[in-house]
């Protein structure tokens, strides 16, 4: 399992090194994740975005790279919109991507409980 899945702060770091790889001087921002303090990501996935900020950063008007990581399906899928910022603040170019994000399940937060109420909307 452990090659098949990038833990979430390995992920953080390897967004910024794949938007500084091509040029040091590249701004990178990634947002949707200040939430989230635990999480494991589809390795594939991971390599495919870096490839993709690289892709981004080739151009040499891009000055900053933009990666923000949208909810799709809440409790798995997300949508991961990378995009390129000229200097004037402009996007030359985006690319959409979809990332599977595991979490931990509630019971990890409540397992040491006595009593557990569970007052969670069914959907039955």
């Amino acid at each position: 399992m452990k090659l098949m899945h990038t833990k979430l702060p390995d992920f953080k770091k390897k967004v910024q090194e794949a938007g500084k790889k091509l040029r040091p001087e590249t701004e990178v921002e990634l947002k949707g994740l200040e939430n989230m303090e635990s999480a494991k990501l589809a390795s594939l996935r991971v390599g495919r975005i870096e490839e993709e900020i690289i892709e981004i950063t080739q151009d040499p008007n891009v000055a900053k790279v933009e990666v923000t990581v949208l909810p799709q399906i809440p409790e798995t899928i997300h949508c991961v919109v990378i995009k390129g910022v000229q200097k004037d603040g402009t996007s030359k170019k985006t690319i959409l991507e979809s990332m599977f994000i595991t979490t931990p399940a509630p019971e990890c937060y409540y397992h040491d409980s006595e009593v557990v109420e569970d007052r969670r909307v069914s959907y039955d």
